[in-house]
Formats: structure tokens, sequence, C-alpha cells
């Protein structure tokens, strides 16, 4: 979530807390009690800087005013105190009766009080008056009596004010404007609750009913929040997170979604071993704090934190070692852990916070370890001795796997090796075995069974999962095991014939929706569910990487692992294909690949390569074909002076990015054979990931810190994630949400808002290309913004004379030009008159003689 704990601070008062406010303009913490004692706090350090003491009784309610920049208190000895800056005294007015609440209404510019059984308004001190003195409110008041027991709690809202109180009532004001201090109320609601109202935020009600309500602003019910154990003690309507924080006497907030009415609390992860003993109080929210207030005189203070976990998402037992995820809607997150399990998680469409999650479960004739029943008696006397020799092997191998883990322990301790990972401590073990595990390549698929469990030679028989690759072409599901198996997991077909109508029609619509003719059976496929298609034996050791393209019509799937080899399986067919062969090795070395053990595999599209991080501290490059002798070498990556952990090819800039424990990030042309830049990590690289739209790189590293550099500015962090409790074992990037995943050995999955570079633009997803994740990404066209062609302009400072003297002759100038041309108007039509005459005088002329010569 991005609420994250910032600063606990204990024994703030000497008696409880019962009121607490925040300055977002001096960043400071009010907060006030029994001991009549007013204290300001810096939230980030926890430090007091200032005690206030001016009240006789208890202070019950502290307002800051962001409008006026004035804090107001309230105590039952009856006075409102208008406190300025460094605590100074603005004004202080006696009314006579203990006050339990207060609000401010800044488009009336009125104060609220709330007392037992009525309700004050007091006037702001207008502009014309407010330089004659300090005061900022006017004494005289206003009452309002339509409680009929004390009012607990008070709202404004535009121009309405609510108010709650013991008496199970919610009244609604209207406030008048200006001149006309009577409240005027417009709805009444009758046992809003089935006990006293004790806390009100905006149109939310807590009750000693123990039940959360929400209102319209018209004050009807729109939702109900119960199920709490204890009264309703505050409430805190989160807004950059969009969460109701509600606190039931609990030692932590049970956070909810407004929205769906639903409890998140376990996907945000609140709870801090530091505070389990202390929130146990209310909160109180203003801009991106949280304040907690607790029965036992502390403080708890959440910040907002924008780089800070969305959503935890836990369930696995054990660490969770790789993530991938799926293109196509319904968007599915697939996470294997060493617990040996595959976890699905779909986002609910009622929040942003809740995943549902289902077990991609091993069948049990596929499990290495048996389930024994001791306590089961057979007359057999073979099955008897046919159970205790299984009962001994087990117990044998769990004493010999706990004896190794002891003796590494003590030479790592010994040999203080700082730059040792998990994946290299299992190297260095499988170092003494190495001639063995020679010479089982060397007999070939048939010297010796993959799923034999071997004691002696301290092959261990967990089955926890490494590597996962979900293939959208065949909507298949691929998984590495530690066991040296790859299982293939797909829809359920069978389960299709019993789709619900709703989940039939779904389909249809994705598919009508499909403009280029190719059929998308996602959604109908992933109601049936996945189950296991078959299991894959053709490596010698733990699998850490995989990756499936299509070539030439057929679809492959490439595989590597802790046993160096690489291998080429026809998904079609369900079987291998090839086997990497390097004819220039010695016998019994040709399948290797590499001189140390294979951490990770990444496959380059534009250019039909793939490459591989080796434990020989070095990754290398080679182009991609169905036959394994023709794997021609390209480029060996050499540079790092620790084992290369992570390899992935960034698609925007053409580049090969390499992660090691050597603590950097080497980027490399897309040949391999120059260094572009070197980037130096805090700490050993551990995940690795490419942002798919602006090119970023993400890194997880071991001191459990996710960083985002940007390649065009090197070693500089563009944001950092912290959340993890252990190493970060991966990172992946859904690009359709904007969001990165991790998974780590803490045994969590975390969810991050991802890193946005300025001006970039959304993200589409092409459905023609969805099976292709390479193809199906395009940025959404957006021209320029009309900030960006208009923008604003400081315009030269100029006084009324030089305005006015600039103005002046243009009104001259335009004076005397409309004059010349009305003259020149005039004189045309005189001069077209005068012609007209003369033309007219003419022809009379002209018409004389010849009217006289005709009489005649």
């Amino acid at each position: 979530m991005a609420m994250e704990l910032s600063k606990a601070i204990g024994d703030a008062h000497p008696k409880t807390i019962l009121c607490s406010s925040f300055n977002p303009f001096r960043r400071e913490i009010y907060t006030g009690g029994e001991d009549t004692t007013i204290r300001v706090w810096e939230p980030e350090s926890g430090k007091l800087l200032n005690t206030l003491s001016e009240h006789l009784g208890w202070v019950t309610c502290l307002l800051f005013c962001k409008e006026l920049k004035v804090l107001f208190s309230a105590s039952i000895d009856g006075f409102i105190i208008a406190w300025g800056p460094s605590g100074k005294i603005l004004q202080k007015i006696h009314t006579g009766s203990p006050i339990y609440c207060m609000t401010y209404n800044p488009r009336r510019q009125k104060l609220l009080a709330g007392y037992n059984k009525r309700i004050r308004v007091f006037q702001m001190v207008s502009p014309e008056d407010s330089h004659l003195s300090t005061d900022v409110l006017e004494r005289k008041s206003v009452s309002s009596s339509d409680h009929n027991d004390v009012v607990s709690c008070l709202v404004a809202c535009e121009g309405r004010c609510f108010s709650a109180g013991y008496d199970r009532k919610i009244v609604i004001y209207d406030i008048p404007h200006h001149g006309d201090m009577k409240l005027k109320p417009v709805k009444t609601i009758s046992n809003a609750h089935d006990a006293a109202i004790s806390y009100n935020s905006w149109l939310i009600t807590g009750s000693f009913d123990r039940i959360v309500k929400l209102w319209s602003l018209d004050g009807n019910l729109l939702q109900r929040f119960d199920g709490f154990s204890d009264t309703i003690t505050s409430i805190c309507y989160v807004l950059p997170t969009q969460t109701l924080w509600i606190t039931a006497n609990s030692t932590a907030p049970v956070v909810y979604d407004p929205r769906s009415g639903i409890n998140v609390s376990e996907f945000v992860g609140l709870s801090n071993d530091s505070i389990q003993q202390k929130t146990n109080g209310s909160t109180f929210k203003q801009l991106l704090f949280v304040i907690g207030i607790t029965n036992r005189k502390s403080i708890v203070v959440w910040k907002y934190n924008p780089a800070a976990s969305i959503t935890v998402l836990t369930g696995h037992s054990d660490a969770v070692e790789c993530l991938t995820f799926t293109m196509k809607e319904p968007l599915l997150i697939f996470s294997g852990g060493s617990d040996g399990l595959i976890r699905k998680w779909e986002r609910l469409q009622l929040n942003t916070f809740m995943y549902s999650q289902e077990n991609l479960n091993i069948p049990k004739e596929e499990r290495h370890e048996e389930e024994i029943t001791v306590n089961s008696f057979s007359k057999d006397p073979d099955e008897r001795r046919k159970r205790q020799n299984l009962l001994h092997k087990q117990i044998t191998e769990k004493l010999d796997r706990w004896k190794r883990g002891l003796e590494e322990d003590m030479k790592n301790q010994d040999q203080q090796v700082e730059l040792m990972s998990r994946d290299a401590v299992r190297a260095f073990k499988r170092n003494q075995t190495k001639l063995k595990t020679e010479l089982q390549i060397s007999k070939g698929p048939g010297g010796g069974g993959a799923g034999e469990v071997d004691v002696a030679g301290g092959k261990s028989a967990r089955q926890g999962v490494l590597s996962l690759y979900y293939y959208e072409d065949m909507d298949l599901l691929l998984s590495g095991y530690e066991d040296n198996r790859i299982r293939v997991w797909g829809y359920n077909e069978e389960a299709m014939k019993y789709v619900p109508d709703d989940a039939e029609k779904a389909a249809e619509k994705e598919v009508s929706a499909d403009q280029n003719g190719n059929l998308s059976e996602s959604v109908s496929n992933r109601v049936a569910g996945m189950t296991l298609k078959y299991t894959l034996n053709d490596h010698k050791d733990a699998v850490t990487g995989i990756h499936c393209l299509n070539k030439d019509g057929r679809h492959w799937m490439i595989s590597t692992g802790w046993d160096r080899r690489i291998c080429i399986t026809d998904l079609k067919q369900g079987r291998l294909h090839d086997v990497f062969k390097n004819t220039q090795k010695g016998y019994g070395k040709e399948e290797l690949a590499a001189d140390g053990i294979i951490l990770d595999l990444e496959y380059c599209p534009e250019r039909n390569e793939f490459g591989y991080a080796s434990a020989d501290k070095s990754a290398y490059i080679r182009r991609f074909s169905p036959k394994g002798e023709e794997m021609l070498l390209q480029a060996v990556l050499v540079g790092h002076e620790a084992e290369v952990t992570k390899i992935k090819w960034n698609r925007r800039f053409q580049q090969w990015v390499t992660g090691s424990e050597d603590r950097s990030i080497r980027i490399w042309t897309a040949e391999g054979a120059q260094l572009v830049s070197i980037i130096n990590n805090d700490g050993p690289v551990s995940a690795l990931c490419v942002d798919a739209i602006n090119g970023c790189i993400i890194a997880g590293s071991q001191d459990k810190i996710v960083r985002v550099f940007d390649p065009e500015k090197k070693d500089e962090v563009s944001q950092k994630n912290v959340g993890h409790t252990d190493e970060i074992r991966s990172i992946i990037h859904i690009p359709v949400r904007n969001q990165y995943v991790t998974s780590s050995l803490d045994n969590t999955v975390r969810i991050w808002n991802a890193f946005m570079k300025k001006g970039q633009r959304r993200v589409v997803i092409n459905k023609a290309n969805a099976a292709n994740p390479n193809q199906a990404l395009e940025v959404e066209e957006q021209g320029p913004t009309y900030s960006e062609l208009n923008p604003l302009m400081v315009p030269k400072l100029i006084n009324a004379a030089t305005a006015a003297a600039a103005l002046r002759p243009a009104r001259t100038a335009t004076e005397d030009n409309s004059e010349t041309t009305q003259a020149k108007v005039l004189e045309d039509e005189l001069q077209t008159t005068l012609s007209d005459l003369e033309f007219a005088l003419t022809a009379d002329k002209v018409a004389s003689p010849k009217k006289s010569s005709a009489k005649k």
C-alpha cells in the first residue's frame, strides 16, 4: 500500500490523548488530551517542538483551518482558543459550556461547535475589521437545539453541515449565507445507529453498536460495514489511496474499500511488529499523513509514499523464486516458490487491492515424498517391511539434509564469503559431485532415473519452483523445478463442457472483438482452470531458465539450468527434440554450454538469438536453431567480477543487460562485442527486469530494495521501492497496468506503481498480436497538449502612466485615419454627382438643336 509507517512516538502525553490535528504548511502535528495541554510535534523525527498550556480542562477537539492558517482548540472548560504561528494566542472565547467537537465551513466562513444537546455557530471576522484586532471570530453566536444528547461529531461539506451524537441522530443542516447565522434543519435521521454515534468523518458514521455506515449527502444509507468486535473509536478516509481506515479498540487499523465494502487489510500490509501493542485508538487524516493516537498515550504516524507497494500478496509458505503473467484478459499472475507450489493470482473487479488465488498442485503420484501412515497396521510382513524402509529413508534424508545444511553454514561463517547468493551456495555444494554429474550426462538419457533420490550423492528431494514462463500462443504455463523436471500446465479441456452461460457469452464477446479473425478463447479457458498436461525429465539438475518461441510454424521451448545443458523441446509433440552440442569439447563435455551453472535465460526475437547468464562470471549469446549443433556462439560478455545472475534484452534500446553479484549492471550492444555503460548498484543484483515502455532497468538486490535506472542517465536512481524484508528474487513489468511485481525470500509478492518518464504516453494492447508479448504493446498516439502548444508568457511590468502614453498615440492615429476616410468618401460622392450633372447638361445641349430642326 502507498501508506507506510513513518514514526511511532511513545508516551507523548502523561495522560490519555483525546484529539489531534495537522498543519500542512509548517508540517506539524498537534495533540491534546486529559493533561489540559496541547503539544506540537515534528512528524518525521518525532521531536517535541512546543507545549501550549492555556486550557483549564481536557482538550477535546483540535481543528487547523487551512484557509485562515489558524489552529482552533476546544475544551470542557468551555473555551475556544485561536492559536497563531509559534503558539501565539489570537483570540479566546468563553462559551460557558463543555465543547466536544468543531468543524469549519470555508464556503460560508463559519465555525460550528458541538455542545450538550446543541450546536453553536460563530461567524468569521470580516476582512475590513480584522486590522483593528487579532480576533478571528465574532463573539456573537447563534445556537440550534435539535439533539437530545451530546453532539459528538460535526462535518461541513459545501453549504451543508452534518451532526451526530449520543442520541443516535444524524441531522442535516443548510448553512445560511453571511448575515443569517441560524441553522436550518433539512433532514433528521432518527435511530441512525443502534447505539450512540462515536465518530463521523465526511458522511461515514461509526457507533457503539460496532457498525460503520456510509451515507449520501441526502441522508440515504449507501453502505454498511459490520463484523467489528468492539466500539468504533475512529474513522478516516485516506484520499491518496481511496481507502477507509477504521479502528475499533484494535491493535491496528482495519482497511476497507468503500466502493465494494470489502476488508482489504490482508492485502495492504499495515500491521507492524513495532506497533502491534500500540495502535489502539483513533486516527486523523490530513493531506499526506495519517495520525493515530492510542489509549496508551502514544502517537503513530503513517506517511503517503507513492513508491510504496500497492498490494501485498501472501500465501506462500516459503521463498517466492519466480514470476510470470499473461497478456490476454483476464490478466493473470503466476508465482512459484520453494514450497513447490504455483499460485495463480487474479485481481478482483471490485477493487484494485484484492486478488483471488488458486493453487496448482502437483499430482500425488509425481511427488518424491510419499505420505506414509505410521499408525496403520498391515498383516502382510512384506508390506510392513516396505513401510518401515520408506519411513527410515525419509528420516535419513531429513537428518542428512540437516547435517549438510549445518556444515554449509559453518563453512560460510569461516570463509566469510560476502558475494555468494543462494544459488551460488547450492552450486558450491554441488562442486563436490561435479564428476558424478558429468558421468551421468555422458551416459545419456538412460543413465539414471531423474526422479530417484540419491542420499549419498547429496541430491535434494525438494521440488521448489525456480523458473516460470507463460506461452501465449498455446496458453501453456511451463515451470522448472529444483528436482530437474519441467512441468507443462494447460487449461482443463474437459471442464469446458460445464462452462456457465455467462462465461460462454463473455467468450463470444472476446472472439467478436478480435478484428483480425484470431479466435481468442482466453475467457472461457480460464474459467475452466489449469491442470498438469505432462512432465519432462530431460535435465540432470535444477531448471533455472525457460523460454518459448514460434519458429517456422513450430512451437519450441528452450530450457537450461544447473546441469549447464540447453534442451530444445517440441511443445506440440511434448518431447525432447535436441540438445545443444559443442563438438570442440572433449568426450562427456560436448553438451555443456558454460563453465559454470546457468542461472538465467533470455530470448531476443529481433535477432533470433538467446543469451544466458552463468556462475563463471560470463554471459553467452547464441543464435537459435532447432538443431543443437547449429546453435553458434555469437558473443561472450566478459567483464563482471562475480557470477552473472541475470540477463535481459532491452527491446527499446536494442541492448543486452546483465546483472551480477559484483553489484553492477552492465549494458552491451546488440552484437555483444562492446560494453556501452556500467551502472553501479548498491547491492548484489538478484533480480532484473526491463520496462517494456520506457526501457528503464529495474533491479532487485539482496539489500531488499528495488531500484529503477534510466539507461540514458547512467547511475542516477529514478525510483526506489522499499518494502520487502528479505532478498528480492524476481521482477516482472505489467505494461497495461503500469505496475511492477516483485517476489522475495520473505514469502510475499508485492505490486508497485511503475516509473513514468516525463511525457510518457498511455499503453494499449494490440489484440491482433496479443499472443506475442514483444509485438502486443502499442503506445497510444497523442498530440501535444494545450499547455505545450500555448506556453505561459511572463508579461512585462508597466505602470499606468506608461500604458496611457503608449495607448494615446494609437487612438489619435485611429481617429485621424477615420476622418480621412470619411472625407475621401464624401469627396468621391460629390465628384460622382458633379459628373452626372455635367453629363446630363451636355446631353440636353445636344438634344436641343435636333428638336428645333425637327420643328422647322
